[in-house]
């Protein structure tokens, strides 16, 4: 059923952004007028903040709000006419759309919260329904795995009848989880809510509580939003599907009422770039939202090379710039040799070798890497002589000490300034060819230090 109804959005916000909308859009600059609205009081938030900026770019306009009460009084008020906009966060019916058109201004998700001290971070549908139903195994927090460790009484809050919030909780039982709550189910409930102010601020002033929510006007230092079926509520679980518990912002109006050039411009305002700006900044899901992935990340640093003990970071980028997630995540192929921190601190423990490994965590299997070296460097090399004198044909060995005695790579090079006059091999062995003055260097493949010998061939 679920992919079902995510099957159905999908192509339903494939056709239009704003259904119901006259395509002819008005330009406000010269209207005036007043919009009036009633209804949900999830949705009114949202359409004060869209209204105020609204307002602020339009002198001539005004918006009202009256009867802010629940979804149900917006639809009533619609149908008789008595406003521009209804307010609804359901779905209308098939006998309201006989008299309504909607028109669907973003998405919301309805939270499920407890109160901020509660140890519990998820439910599954099954315990949510125990809870609202009154369960007898479902009457304390401690009868719920991970909850509270003594008795604390479960306070389950509703909300009142005729709301949209109500009805989205409700249809969440009845479509996706297949067992309806049964009537009369609130009466056991600790309270059936007015708003979704009461309903926070309940749930936080009472260590056992549990309601629910609009997941944009949800205060997260007040109440805490649970997971539910293992899915976090978020914009964007809500737009793909995978979070269930979620429904439409509707404002609804009578068809046969003609909508007024003010009210006509402000859908128009809501529809534009500086309206959906506005719904996405309070939390809200807008109606084309999609996840963007990363496609691509660069680090400041992909190779480095330390010595024990030694730190570093490195710095990542990911790429576009509106990617969703950019949340990273740091690991090391050899932590004996370096570690590196959640955040990028590379830190050196031994000599070896070890790839930094930063992958993006939006599923889309973009990494990138930094190779680290950690090695004692060089400091200096030394040759046993420093000058010496040899006859025609005769050889001499030259024996080169590098530093520190614990240096990871002793590495080195013999090179003469004349081969003609003496030649030295790879091992500081040299050989005389003619007379005449040569130097042989040694030098140091970490950190190229070098040495020097001046030979006398006679």
């Amino acid at each position: 059923m679920k992919k079902f109804m995510s099957l159905v959005l999908t192509v339903a916000l494939a056709f239009s952004i704003f259904q119901g909308v006259p395509a002819e859009k008005v330009s406000a600059a010269s209207v005036t007028g007043t919009v009036v609205l009633s209804g949900s009081t999830s949705v009114n938030p949202l359409i004060q903040a869209l209204a105020e900026a609204f307002m602020a770019k339009n002198k001539g306009i005004k918006i009202v709000e009256q009867n802010v009460t629940g979804s149900g009084a917006g639809i009533t008020d619609a149908t008789k006419g008595t406003v521009d906009f209804g307010m609804s966060s359901r779905d209308i019916t098939g006998t309201e759309a006989q008299t309504l058109n909607k028109v669907q201004i973003c998405l919301d998700g309805l939270a499920v919260v407890v109160n901020k001290s509660n140890p519990v971070n998820e439910l599954s549908p099954s315990q949510l329904y125990k809870i609202y139903t009154r369960d007898t195994s479902s009457l304390n927090w401690n009868q719920i795995s991970g909850s509270y460790s003594t008795s604390v009484k479960i306070a389950p809050f509703g909300r009142e009848s005729g709301s949209g919030t109500r009805s989205c909780f409700e249809d969440f039982f009845k479509v996706d989880f297949g067992s309806a709550l049964p009537g009369g189910y609130d009466v056991n409930l600790d309270g059936s809510l007015a708003s979704t102010g009461v309903m926070q601020a309940s749930v936080q002033n009472n260590s056992g509580a549990i309601g629910y929510m609009s997941l944009g006007d949800m205060d997260e230092s007040k109440v805490k939003a649970l997971k539910i079926e293992g899915v976090e509520p978020s914009k964007f679980s809500v737009a793909d599907g995978t979070y269930a518990i979620k429904r439409p912002f509707l404002l609804v109006y009578n068809k046969s009422k003609a909508i007024t050039p003010a009210a006509q411009a402000f859908l128009d305002f809501i529809a534009s770039a500086d309206g959906q700006k506005i719904i996405d900044s309070q939390g809200f899901v807008k109606n084309n939202l999609v996840r963007v992935k990363a496609t691509g990340i660069s680090l400041s640093k992909t190779e480095v090379t330390l010595k024990p003990g030694a730190g570093t970071s490195i710095k990542a980028t990911v790429a576009p710039e509106d990617t969703t997630n950019k949340t990273l995540t740091y690991t090391s192929s050899n932590p004996s040799v370096a570690t590196v921190s959640a955040s990028g601190e590379i830190k050196a423990i031994e000599a070896g070798s070890a790839t930094i490994t930063v992958r993006a965590n939006d599923g889309s299997n973009v990494k990138k890497t930094c190779k680290v070296t950690v090695a004692y460097p060089v400091t200096s090399v030394k040759v046993n002589k420093t000058s010496a004198e040899l006859f025609v044909g005769k050889t001499l060995t030259l024996k080169a000490t590098v530093g520190p005695a614990n240096a990871t790579n002793k590495a080195i090079t013999w090179k003469s300034s004349n081969a003609a006059v003496a030649a030295v091999s790879a091992t500081g062995v040299v050989t005389a060819k003619k007379a005449g003055k040569v130097t042989i260097t040694v030098t140091t493949s970490d950190g190229k230090k070098t040495a020097a010998c001046q030979i006398v061939v006679k």
